[in-house]
């Protein structure tokens, strides 16, 4: 009951008495029918602000992925071009020839990295848009932060927007 009335649990939420096999859901328990008559209408209004809360950080933080991707494959092209050039130009010096190679193996690391990071991105905001996997929505935002600083750091603004909104009780809630 407690819970109930903390907005931890409503009629949708799925109970289990120790002593039976099925879960069920709390609002088909006669023993929380006044509980239940003051949240049934709650969810459903919650679950529409919340998918209305998140739709804008999960949208902007889309549109980045989306730049960022195909930037990232650009990069990883150059570098690999860059790795080969010190083998396809014979008249460079050796050092320069050596630091091209150790430059390309290095931003072919960064570029594989930042691709992963804004694949799991897009995936999580998509996700967070139909307020499914909080989990990967949450991640999501934090590799917002730490990976799309391209854009004139709009990876910063997206992501810990997208956190805030996360972090809101009746977002949550529409995730469980």
């Amino acid at each position: 009951r407690e819970w109930i009335e903390q907005g931890r649990l409503n009629a949708l939420s799925q109970i289990k008495e120790v002593s039976e096999d099925e879960w069920v859901s709390l609002g088909s328990r006669p023993e929380f029918a006044v509980q239940q008559s003051n949240e049934t209408s709650a969810p459903p209004v919650a679950a529409g602000n919340a998918q209305a809360m998140v739709n804008g950080p999960g949208i902007f933080m889309m549109v980045l992925a989306i730049i960022c991707i195909p930037l990232t494959l650009l990069g990883l092209a150059m570098n690999l071009f860059a790795g080969s050039l010190g083998s396809i130009l014979k008249d460079l010096p050796p050092e320069l020839a050596d630091q091209l190679i150790r430059d390309g193996a290095i931003g072919i690391a960064q570029n594989g990295l930042s691709l992963v990071a804004n694949i799991v991105i897009l995936t999580g905001a998509i996700k967070m848009r139909k307020c499914q996997s909080y989990g990967l929505a949450m991640t999501a935002s934090i590799l917002c932060i730490l990976c799309d600083w391209g854009c004139c750091c709009l990876g910063l603004g997206a992501g810990i927007w997208s956190l805030v909104v996360l972090s809101k009780p009746e977002v949550k809630a529409a995730f469980q």
